[in-house]
């Protein structure tokens, strides 16, 4: 496809621009906790503690305050080289866990690929990731479903603990690969859980809360987020 030039106001001709940014798990892909397994190998090799993620919650936080917990917890310093260490081993380990019988249910959720499709046909839509996820963590989870190649940028979690700061991350990221300008409001968040919906109102932008991953249609109700559906399938590509 051929887009007209994004100008600097946020327009392409006479149509604002709309950033939509999706979550990876429970969004995007269900993988049968298998980067939990991943990581639980990981702290098992490196430090002995192959249950370290036990009783840490996970669902919507990056992957970088989730190994900071665990440091803590199991005594370990929470230096940026002990986190490389753990992401390097965790990314290791995450293709055989992804491959494991125990990765079940496992797919591609429903509605995904429908919206991804219609969005990416737009001209005044760009489309992007915003994933709590280690960088090389989201492309090993979305090779495994064909999907990484979807995506030409996004924010990742390898380098903050709060959720909050990836929405400037993809914002500067998008200037990077061209697109210049983006009001708040024309930023879309797509999450399925309560931190989705709070890191893009932390941010001015909007949400959809969808409820394919741990938590349920009134509690995402609750989040206020702008749109709260059942799966991808009931989002229409008129609404962005």
């Amino acid at each position: 496809m051929t887009c007209s030039p994004q100008r600097k106001d946020g327009r392409r001709g006479d149509r604002l621009v709309t950033l939509v940014l999706f979550d990876i798990d429970g969004t995007l892909i269900q993988t049968g906790r298998a980067g939990v397994r991943g990581m639980n190998r990981a702290f098992g090799d490196l430090f002995g503690a192959p249950d370290a993620l036990d009783g840490v919650p996970v669902a919507g936080r990056t992957d970088r305050a989730i190994v900071s917990e665990v440091l803590t917890k199991i005594g370990q310093p929470v230096e940026t080289s002990t986190i490389t260490r753990v992401r390097d081993e965790y990314c290791r380990h995450l293709p055989d866990a992804l491959a494991d019988p125990a990765s079940r249910p496992m797919n591609v959720l429903p509605g995904v690929l429908e919206l991804l499709e219609a969005l990416e046909s737009r001209q005044d839509v760009v489309t992007a990731l915003l994933t709590g996820n280690f960088v090389a963590g989201a492309a090993i989870k979305l090779g495994h479903f064909d999907l990484w190649t979807r995506f030409v940028f996004g924010a990742f979690g390898d380098e903050h603990t709060e959720r909050r700061a990836l929405v400037p991350v993809a914002v500067a990221e998008a200037a990077r690969h061209g697109h210049t300008t983006f009001a708040p409001d024309r930023i879309v968040v797509i999450g399925d859980t309560p931190l989705d919906v709070d890191c893009a109102h932390a941010n001015g932008s909007r949400a959809i809360a969808v409820a394919t991953g741990m938590y349920s249609m009134d509690t995402l109700r609750d989040t206020n987020a702008d749109l709260t559906v059942a799966t991808l399938a009931d989002v229409s590509p008129d609404w962005f």
